[in-house]
């Protein structure tokens, strides 16, 4: 097994902690239908093909909800604290750290400070690249910019479906359902 060089992290649900999931839980849990069409123009979104005002507004016409309420789901996403110093403490000394999402503009400026941001070595926004994960041409993409091969990495996410594609170009994966068991996954992979 090739020696880790690299931990790459997720955005959402992982290094920065919102309120969507509840959101979606809330709205869509009976409509999955309708959410299914709505993650897709999403993603769409996230690819920079449409824009973020439309996917708003799809979101404002399927919930009733106004755009403040929608807005706040997207833009109060807080780090989080303690993977970050986990981070800091005891990956970035030895390993090279991406930050990898799924993500329609720059938002990494109004979630982390500066020597949070700082941690990583690269940072990819699908909105930046016009691919969105599972496509496996952005976890590529963040290979070639950290200068390392897939099975030399770690992919930390909260999606299943990413971490399968990840997995399948020979990346180690751990699915992120919380900062310990994140922690102690990352740990068990490294000590492999």
């Amino acid at each position: 097994m090739a020696v880790v060089k690299a931990v790459i992290f997720d955005l959402y649900g992982v290094l920065g902690l919102n309120g969507w999931q509840d959101f979606k839980a809330r709205h869509f849990a009976d409509r999955l239908e309708e959410w299914e069409r709505l993650r897709v123009l999403g993603q769409r979104a996230d690819a920079g093909k449409v824009s973020q005002d439309e996917f708003v507004q799809a979101l404002i016409d399927a919930t009733g909800e106004s755009k403040a309420t929608i807005r706040r789901q997207f833009e109060s996403t807080k780090p989080n604290a303690p993977l970050l110093a986990y981070i800091a403490r005891e990956l970035k000394p030895h390993y090279k750290i991406g930050m990898l999402s799924n993500t329609s503009h720059d938002v990494y400026q109004t979630i982390f400070q500066a020597e949070e941001y700082a941690l990583f070595d690269v940072a990819i926004g699908s909105f930046a690249v016009g691919l969105t994960k599972p496509d496996p041409k952005m976890f590529l993409l963040m290979c070639e910019r950290l200068g390392v091969d897939p099975a030399e990495c770690i992919m930390v996410d909260d999606k299943p479906q990413h971490t399968a594609a990840a997995g399948q170009l020979g990346m180690r994966t751990v699915v992120y359902t919380s900062a310990p068991q994140a922690i102690r996954d990352i740990q068990e992979q490294l000590a492999a």
